[in-house]
């Protein structure tokens, strides 16, 4: 009996480029918003503010890629998963990666709107400044903060699940599940 396994189905270049270079910008972005807002004194700082600008001029950026990626992948589909992935699985697959899609657009939206509400500049990549998406509201600062916090905690969560979940597969169950996108 032949037990050759057959080929492993691995998303296209675009897509491992893609989802690659974005794990490269989000994830650091991520704790860079973290060290400044949970580790750094409360008082402004020029290191903090230098911090803060980097994270703000990357942050929008997220959304263009984001939007980029989905149209780039709405004729482009996944490789089929294993039918040995049972259907729980495979459920949890699709709705982390809606997940992890949302809140790519969600976290830099919200911080987005957390800078147009205090009046701030919105700047993206050292190039231009978006316009704002809501008036200087000084009322609704603690809403859009709590907002982009939360969403932001939502990201890496889900980050978080869809590593320990490929790391699993990999050196857990040592299937080729990773090997897609590698």
């Amino acid at each position: 009996m032949d037990k050759t396994l057959p080929p492993i189905q691995r998303y296209s270049l675009v897509a491992r480029i893609f989802h690659w270079s974005m794990a490269a910008i989000i994830i650091p972005l991520w704790l860079l918003g973290f060290y400044v807002g949970r580790i750094m004194p409360h008082a402004a700082t020029p290191q903090k503010a230098l911090l803060l600008l980097i994270h703000k001029e990357i942050g929008p950026f997220i959304i263009v890629l984001t939007v980029l990626r989905l149209v780039w992948r709405a004729p482009h589909h996944p490789p089929a998963m294993s039918s040995e992935i049972p259907e729980e699985e495979r459920l949890a697959v699709q709705v982390g990666h809606f997940g992890l899609y949302a809140m790519m657009l969600v976290v830099p939206l919200t911080g987005w709107v957390r800078s147009s509400v205090h009046g701030l500049p919105i700047p993206m990549m050292w190039v231009v400044n978006l316009p704002p998406l809501a008036h200087k509201a000084p009322v609704f600062v603690p809403l859009v903060n709590v907002l982009h916090q939360f969403s932001s905690w939502v990201l890496g969560m889900l980050i978080a699940g869809h590593v320990i979940a490929a790391l699993l597969h990999r050196y857990g169950r040592k299937d080729s599940i990773m090997d897609r996108m590698l």
